[in-house]
């Protein structure tokens, strides 16, 4: 029984690889559908993996600046202070009193703003940096909302038209990104489909005298489903290959130091090239069995 089943699976193998081999031209042009399709899907992902680190770097600068009202005394601003400290979503903060205002002033300004006007009126005020999950739009108003009501605030603000645009900006590229990929994905499997219905037309005539002599549906359609994923196969290989290509010669014209290709020569990234390109055939082969080759 084990040994008619190993039968069955070599000539099941050799009918795949038999198929591949006679119609040579569309199967490349499949392969090499499915490569590019796999150089777009890793260069879209190496785009992510960078645009992430840059909106990590962008949201480290997210701060909330808080004024503490013009008459309340130094102890009880230290209070609110340490108050807004506890709020969920801030991270870490620094008090500055109304003298360190003056040094800020006169640092920044090369004056002093007690010499000017002869008093200091800045008040007292603090900077929180805001917890990394908290750093969008809707959690810092939220965030805002609670420290506005501490009755020791006079005010707090933050740079509101930069994050919105930012993460408008975010929203839209990520989105841009996976609507490509998706595409690719689409005319890799059409692809992968038009070729298999050549060999299914071509061998019709046998798909039905099997089907007489009472061979199973999956009998039938086995060789065509490894005809799919060979074509996945030589595909993602060829894909790897370009992109160690592409990585090399970026590295030699040093791109590493402006985005991180190190993504792109990983071996998950290998891993997900050969897992995509059999994917795509599997499912470019389901397409084109599903409409002629029916259960």
């Amino acid at each position: 029984m084990g040994g008619l089943l190993i039968n069955k699976f070599i000539y099941l193998l050799e009918e795949g690889s038999k198929s591949l081999w006679r119609t040579k031209i569309p199967s490349i042009v499949s392969s090499l559908a499915i490569s590019v399709s796999l150089i777009i899907i890793s260069i879209s992902y190496c785009l992510y993996v960078n645009f992430e680190f840059m909106i990590l770097e962008f949201k480290d600068k997210y701060k909330i600046e808080v004024f503490f009202n013009e008459n309340i005394i130094k102890k009880n601003a230290i209070n609110s202070f340490n108050d807004i400290l506890l709020l969920n979503g801030i991270e870490k903060g620094i008090f500055i009193d109304k003298e360190l205002a003056a040094k800020i002033f006169k640092k920044n300004f090369d004056e002093d703003i007690i010499d000017i006007i002869g008093t200091n009126p800045l008040p007292m005020s603090a900077i929180y940096d805001i917890s990394k999950s908290f750093r969008d739009y809707d959690s810092i108003q939220k965030i805002i909302k609670k420290i506005e009501k501490i009755k020791s605030v006079e005010s707090a603000v933050y740079e509101k038209d930069a994050i919105i645009k930012f993460d408008r900006m975010v929203k839209n590229i990520l989105a841009f990104i996976f609507f490509i990929s998706f595409l690719i994905i689409l005319v890799a499997i059409f692809f992968v489909s038009n070729t298999i219905l050549i060999i299914i037309y071509s061998k019709k005539k046998d798909i039905e005298i099997l089907k007489l002599l009472g061979a199973s549906n999956l009998f039938i359609k086995f060789p065509y489903y490894l005809e799919g994923i060979f074509q996945g196969i030589i595909g993602s290989f060829i894909s790897i290959a370009l992109l160690y290509l592409l990585y090399s010669i970026l590295n030699y014209l040093s791109f590493n130091n402006y985005i991180n290709l190190s993504v792109i020569n990983s071996v998950n990234m290998i891993s997900i090239n050969i897992f995509l390109g059999i994917l795509l055939g599997f499912l470019g082969s389901s397409k084109a069995l599903s409409s002629y080759v029916n259960d």
